[in-house]
């Protein structure tokens, strides 16, 4: 077995999920659904009070979802620091990923460095997986759809085909269930398969709310100030062993740390702040 495959391999072992499901399109005959989505027996064998919310989850919450977040976004004031590391990255024409905790991603869309429209994340098949899809494509970003449980060789795949194509990659190391903060080793298997350095981000905003998640996420309060801190970018050789692997892993961990760290203490610099 070659390493791309090994590594792909043991970014797949993860704990199963139920719900929406990956489209099957290996069995004879089967088509993925008009909506992206393959409705078994789980949802069916809900209570019809409960499948109503769920569809109105998936089909009518992302616009307003969405439209929130734009007002969101435009009501706080915002300064980015350190980012000449990544910005000198993209003016030379290169490409990277950008890395952050789950828990900080709500308006991580927005420190992309580059054209949004070329930025890409692995987001699964299932019912939380297409509501973001939902929400996320009315920023501008585009998607690789697949599972880390069903068809996840396939859906690495897609995405490095996108790398390919001069996309960046969005990815939250401690995803998608954590434990929150720690790095795990597809953030570097990921960037050795695709040949794109790592650009940790760090958020953190004066006033918000941190929900009870496992995640800990934080949703920035309106007109509240808030900051996106970069560390350096993470070149990721393409022939590491597997305690190479590890070292890089705590690396991309530390780095992370130091980015939330820098991003916190900028809140209080008397600086120019973005409107």
């Amino acid at each position: 077995m070659s390493s791309e495959a090994e590594a792909l391999g043991r970014l797949t072992k993860l704990p199963a999920r139920v719900g929406f499901t990956e489209p099957s399109t290996e069995r004879e005959g089967a088509n993925p659904c008009p909506l992206g989505l393959e409705i078994g027996w789980n949802f069916m064998s809900k209570p019809w009070t409960k499948r109503v919310r769920e569809w109105l989850l998936i089909h009518v919450a992302p616009l307003p979802a969405a439209l929130l977040l734009k007002c969101l976004w435009l009501s706080v004031r915002v300064r980015f620091v350190d980012r000449e590391g990544v910005e000198a990255l993209k003016k030379a024409g290169g490409q990277y990923m950008m890395a952050f905790w789950h828990g900080t991603l709500l308006l991580m869309v927005y420190a992309h460095v580059g054209d949004v429209k070329r930025l890409t994340f692995l987001v699964s098949w299932h019912r939380d997986g297409e509501l973001i899809t939902r929400i996320i494509k009315h920023f501008g970003p585009e998607p690789t759809r697949g599972s880390t449980t069903r068809g996840g060789i396939r859906a690495l795949h897609g995405l490095l085909k996108k790398v390919k194509e001069g996309y960046d990659i969005a990815f939250t190391p401690d995803g998608p269930r954590g434990p929150a903060r720690k790095a795990q080793a597809g953030v570097v298997q990921t960037a050795r398969l695709s040949g794109l350095p790592i650009v940790p981000v760090g958020m953190a905003a004066r006033r918000k709310k941190i929900m009870g998640s496992w995640d800990g996420f934080i949703v920035p309060m309106p007109f509240t100030r808030i900051t996106f801190a970069y560390g350096d970018p993470i070149a990721v050789p393409r022939d590491l062993d597997e305690a190479g692997v590890e070292a890089l892993r705590v690396t991309v961990e530390e780095a992370l740390e130091r980015a939330m760290a820098r991003a916190e203490e900028a809140l209080s610099e008397e600086a120019p702040w973005k409107a």
